[in-house]
């Protein structure tokens, strides 16, 4: 049976994997189906299948002529309009726990940011071009809080909900479907926001530049549908670059125990990409949190399973591809995560040809090295973790991919802004790659 799980990419102290207070069972209790139609079917023609099959619709993404219905025992497969039908698709996020936090009284907020001192030169960035909000960074998350002293200046107009009327399988009753309703309910949304834009206290790499919020979590979970109707919207809205700091695993061949697998919904999610990029917007994704070789197929498998995914028996003993999504599409820039050292973090996923670029989402190296209680008293944590905007208004220490791939998706942004470079996506990256050749973004490098 199949139990995929997308999952913030954000790390407190375990790997990916399903949050100790939600039961596996919750993970797969989904009553809706994703139908996409063929590219060369009309509006018409779509309307006319959901009124003789009498479907409910839920959820909608004109763009990828994709709708989402409650279960329909109508048959659906094999019609000639439709190119597919596939159950929704849980994503959970990893369950928050308490960090250590600093005093911010007696300890300056910059010493703390060793990971901005490293990619910044130490401000030297800072002073070679001043950003603006006509360059937007969209960050399709669990929200923000928008009035946090070092964000509030950033946030552009435009900020929206894609949680649709009762959130998660109409489980979470303060889901009202108000497309201005993008407040942070976990946090994890607000914190990757700082790494881009924080001006206060706390600085991101890209002071100054807009950011726009694309909320797909609430406080339970999302589904794989809202974060393709986010993608369209930031795509629509102009944005310059979307930053993706979440991801899945998805068997795309070889067969779960019910005989499927998730060719139809990476399929789905590669025409969300590819419109966005038609558009002019380039999309940055973080690999996920479980130091694994991504080319590694027997260590995917193990993996797949440790998450509670179920392949038949043959695809227990045959080749299969599991891909860590969406990071490891083509159109997608991907992004690792490197510790104060700059090594490679141990708990990012890597592999041959598959990380584009490494910026720093912290380490649990030193904790490793010292044990939890001389890495608390004697301020190792400090060394490694990464410090940032917080939902209540203050700033956390955690690690995890997701504070990496906001570093790129703001130096991408500083790029395009400084060299006029909006809706050129290809000329974007082309020079990007250029100016970042061994893959560690240093911005001095990018902007000189």
């Amino acid at each position: 049976m199949m139990k995929r799980v997308t999952i913030l990419s954000v790390l407190v102290g375990s790997l990916y994997g399903i949050p100790s207070n939600v039961s596996a069972d919750a993970l797969s209790n989904n009553n809706e189906k994703v139908i996409i139609f063929k590219e060369s079917v009309s509006k018409e023609s779509m309307q006319q299948v959901i009124k003789d099959k009498t479907l409910k619709v839920t959820y909608q993404i004109p763009e990828l002529k994709l709708i989402v219905v409650q279960d329909s025992h109508s048959k659906l497969k094999g019609n000639k309009y439709i190119e597919s039908v596939f159950s929704s698709s849980s994503l959970k996020p990893i369950a928050r726990e308490e960090n250590p936090s600093l005093n911010e009284e007696t300890f300056s907020l910059w010493e703390a940011q060793w990971d901005m001192k490293q990619i910044t030169g130490d401000k030297l960035s800072y002073s070679l071009h001043q950003a603006n909000k006509g360059t937007v960074v969209a960050i399709i998350d669990s929200g923000i809080n928008d009035e946090h002293q070092d964000l509030k200046d950033s946030v552009v107009k435009g900020s929206k909900n894609l949680v649709p009327v009762g959130g998660y399988n109409g489980t979470e009753s303060t889901e009202l479907g108000n497309k201005n309703d993008y407040k942070d309910r976990m946090g994890h949304g607000t914190g990757v926001a700082g790494q881009i834009s924080a001006n206060g206290k706390l600085h991101g790499v890209a002071p100054g530049i807009g950011i726009r919020s694309y909320r797909v979590f609430g406080e339970k979970s999302a589904k794989t549908e809202w974060i393709l109707k986010a993608i369209i919207e930031a795509a629509n809205d102009d944005a310059d670059v979307i930053n993706l700091s979440l991801g899945e695993y998805m068997l795309v061949s070889g067969q779960y125990k019910d005989g499927t697998n998730d060719l139809k919904e990476y399929k789905a999610y590669k025409k969300a990409v590819d419109y966005a990029y038609k558009k002019g917007s380039i999309v940055v994704a973080a690999a996920g949190n479980a130091g694994v070789n991504v080319r590694n197929q027997n260590d995917m498998k193990e993996l797949f399973t440790l998450l509670g995914n179920d392949l038949d028996e043959s695809s227990k003993n045959k080749k299969v591809k599991i891909y860590d999504m969406p990071a490891q599409l083509s159109k997608v820039v991907s992004v690792g995560s490197i510790g104060p050292l700059n090594t490679q973090s141990i708990f990012s996923n890597y592999g041959r040809n598959f990380i584009d670029y490494y910026a720093a989402g912290g380490d649990f190296s030193y904790l490793n090295q010292y044990g939890q209680e001389k890495w608390m008293e004697e301020g190792w944590f400090e060394k490694e973790l990464i410090l940032t905007t917080g939902m209540d208004g203050g700033y956390y220490q955690d690690a995890g991919v997701s504070y990496a791939a906001p570093k790129v998706s703001g130096a991408i942004a500083l790029l395009i802004s400084k060299e006029k470079l909006k809706n050129k996506p290809n000329k974007a990256l082309n020079q990007f790659k250029k100016l970042n050749q061994n893959k560690y973004i240093y911005l001095p490098n990018v902007l000189k």
